[in-house]
This record gives structure tokens, C-alpha cells and sequence, in this order.
């Protein structure tokens, strides 16, 4: 997954368990009647490590159009090292996807990292459970992988934000969902924990919080034994907006925080 899901990023950074046990999948999240997502909002976060500003990130979403004669809209993320991190090491992740506003799915999306002197790029085209996708590191030759999940929708990061935002659960369900994110595939369960009060920036906010586990799958849906599994926390704002307040995660450096600085919305 993308280094921001905004609501699920820290899932492909989170808290490592060495040897990742996977329960049986839960059921897929139904099609939502909202999207999770809402033409010209626009959301900045700050990541930090141990307290420490590491880094920043920013989402915006368009305004919906026809593309190939389906309702679409565009969204785009960034998140880049900052402060003392950016001066040890470059890092930035950039994503664009443009998502199906009927069905919530992705149609497509085009990712662009660089960490250090490496760079890659992937594309990646969905059409309903398979994903075609084209991965590039540096001047390296092309690698195209076709995954077919067969009865389960894929997400990118964005789309499978959305889902979160816009499931209105009972506390204990859970449901999974299946990411690529690059020419990595992630499976994802999240756990619908409950009403919670956080301080923000922003001042204190009611909250649903939601737990989250992720493990990096094969092109045949089995946990990666070899890969660790990754834990997360979300807080979403307790409103119709369900904006993503906090992302947060206990990890091997730190406790890593990615928290909302700043919200618009038309």
C-alpha cells in the first residue's frame, strides 16, 4: 500500500508481528450508498515518529465528470519526508486515482516514489475483480502483472479510505478488503471499534475509531508467511463527514502518528 491511505497508510507502515497468523477473511464491505469521498475537499496532515515531525501529506478530491461514459472523479495524495527526515532522505509518495462514483471502485490509478535515488512508478487499470498493472523501478525494464482476486473487489488506497469513511457498522464487525497498492496486493481487516474523544489541532473532536490489520497477500489471496503482518488505528471525526483526524501505530522505531492539520470542503 501507499505510504498514505490517508484513512489506512499507516496499514503498509504500521506496528510489525514478526509471524503474522491471519484469521479467515471477513466478509466484503457491501456497495455503499456514499462514497466516502466529496468533490473539492481538500485535507493536510502531519506524520510524526516518536513525537518527532518525520513528515506531511495532503489529499484533494475533484470535482466529478464523465470519463469513457462513467461518473468518475480524481483524487490525488502526496506525502513527503519534512523537517530534520528530509534532510537524511528523500522520500515521497505521489498518487492518482480516478474512481467510479457509482460503484466507489477504482477505473485507475498512477503512483510515483522516490526514496533516495530510487524511483518507481506503476499503473495500474481495474476492472471489476482484476487489476492490470505496470511497475518500473529507475530505467529498469517494465514489469506487468495481470491479478485476478476473483470474487473480491479491489481498492487502491483511496477507494479503500472511502470504504471506511462510509461504513456505518456496530462495534466487533469487521470486514476486509483487498489493496494494490505498486505490484504489491495487501489484504486488509478493519474492526469497527467504537465512539472515542480525541484533542486535535483543531480542538477536541468526538470520533468512531476503527483497528486494523494488514497482511501482504499473493496473487492466489495466501498470507505471505515470510512478510509481517502491520497493526493501525484510525479515528474518523463522529459527523457526517467521517473526516480521517488520526492515524496511528506503534512500529520498531516509535510510535508513528499521522494527524489532520487542516480540512476544507466547499
Amino acid at each position: 500500500m501507499r505510504a498514505l491511505g490517508l484513512a489506512l497508510a499507516l496499514a503498509a507502515c504500521g506496528g510489525i508481528e514478526a509471524n503474522p497468523v491471519a484469521p479467515a477473511a471477513a466478509v466484503m464491505a457491501p456497495a455503499q450508498k456514499e462514497l466516502g469521498l466529496y468533490p473539492g475537499e481538500a485535507m493536510a496532515f502531519e506524520v510524526k515518529l516518536a513525537g518527532v515531525l518525520v513528515g506531511e501529506a495532503q489529499l484533494a478530491v475533484g470535482e466529478p465528470g464523465l470519463v469513457d461514459g462513467k461518473h468518475a472523479v480524481v483524487v490525488r495524495s502526496r506525502a513527503a519526508t519534512a523537517g530534520a527526515a528530509a534532510l537524511l532522505k528523500r522520500i515521497s509518495d505521489e498518487a492518482t486515482s480516478l474512481i467510479d462514483t457509482a460503484t466507489g471502485a477504482p477505473i485507475s490509478v498512477d503512483t510515483e516514489v522516490w526514496n533516495g535515488d530510487r524511483h518507481t512508478t506503476a499503473h495500474s487499470t481495474f476492472q471489476g475483480t482484476t487489476a492490470k498493472i505496470r511497475y518500473q523501478r529507475n530505467d529498469a525494464k517494465p514489469i506487468d502483472l495481470v491479478v485476478d482476486f476473483k470474487t473480491n473487489q479491489l481498492h487502491d488506497s483511496h477507494t479503500a479510505m472511502a470504504q471506511v469513511r462510509s461504513w456505518r457498522g456496530e462495534a466487533g464487525d469487521r470486514r476486509t478488503l483487498y489493496v494494490v497498492g505498486g505490484r504489491r496486493m495487501w489484504r486488509v481487516d478493519v474492526t469497527y471499534v467504537g465512539p472515542d474523544t480525541i484533542g486535535t489541532e483543531l480542538g477536541n473532536r468526538k470520533a468512531i475509531v476503527f483497528e486494523g490489520v494488514s497482511y501482504k497477500v499473493r496473487k492466489n489471496l495466501e498470507v505471505d508467511e515470510k512478510a509481517p503482518s502491520r497493526t493501525f488505528r484510525v479515528w474518523l471525526s463522529d459527523d457526517a463527514d467521517r473526516v480521517p483526524l488520526r492515524v496511528a501505530a506503534k512500529t520498531e522505531l516509535g510510535e508513528v502518528e499521522m494527524a489532520l492539520t487542516d480540512y476544507q470542503r466547499p
